[in-house]
C-alpha cells in the first residue's frame, strides 16, 4: 500500500518523521502502533524475519513497556 503510493509520486524514499519512545501510557499506544507500523513497513528488505521486527520494536521501548 506505501508502496504503491511512492511509486506513484515518484519518490525514491519518504523520510519518517522519529519515533517516540513508547513508556507504557495507555491513552498513547495506538499512536505508538501506528508509527512502529509504517516505520517496519519502510524497513522492509532491512527486517526480513519476524523476530528481527520484534527486536527493532523493542529499540523503542522504556521502563513499563518494556517490562
Amino acid at each position: 500500500m506505501l508502496e504503491e503510493r511512492v511509486n506513484r509520486i515518484k519518490a525514491a524514499k519518504i523520510k519518517l518523521p522519529l519515533i517516540k519512545r513508547y513508556l507504557g501510557e495507555r491513552l498513547k499506544l495506538k499512536g505508538f502502533l501506528t508509527q512502529i507500523y509504517f516505520k517496519v513497513t519502510q524497513k522492509g528488505a532491512k527486517l526480513p524475519i519476524p523476530m528481527d521486527r520484534i527486536a527493532y520494536i523493542g529499540l523503542f521501548l522504556l521502563k513499563r513497556a518494556l517490562k
